[in-house]
């Protein structure tokens, strides 16, 4: 097993944990989040499908690149989400 590919598994496992916390909050069995709820489903939905899909792509089909870019996905959609709410987003 190679360092990138324990790399991938490694993101892919943070991914899917962060993805189950904003899950539960969306179910209301956590109360931690200090996003709406609309952002918090969305942050659940992109940790969870693309772990899983990275966590995929790694074991199955052994295409580290592209579990690598899965694995950073969500970050990155996140950050741009956040910055378009912060920019935009009326703080009274």
């Amino acid at each position: 097993m190679t360092i990138a590919k324990i790399l991938c598994i490694l993101i892919s496992s943070v991914n899917i944990y962060l993805g189950i916390r904003f899950f539960l909050n969306v179910i209301n069995v956590l109360q931690t989040s200090k996003y709406s709820s609309t952002a918090t489903a969305l942050y659940a939905f992109l940790f969870l499908c693309l772990g899983f899909a990275g966590l995929y792509v790694t074991l199955v089909k052994s295409n580290i690149k592209l579990a690598l870019w899965m694995g950073i996905g969500p970050w990155a959609i996140i950050l741009v989400f956040l910055l378009v709410n912060m920019i935009f987003g009326d703080y009274h």
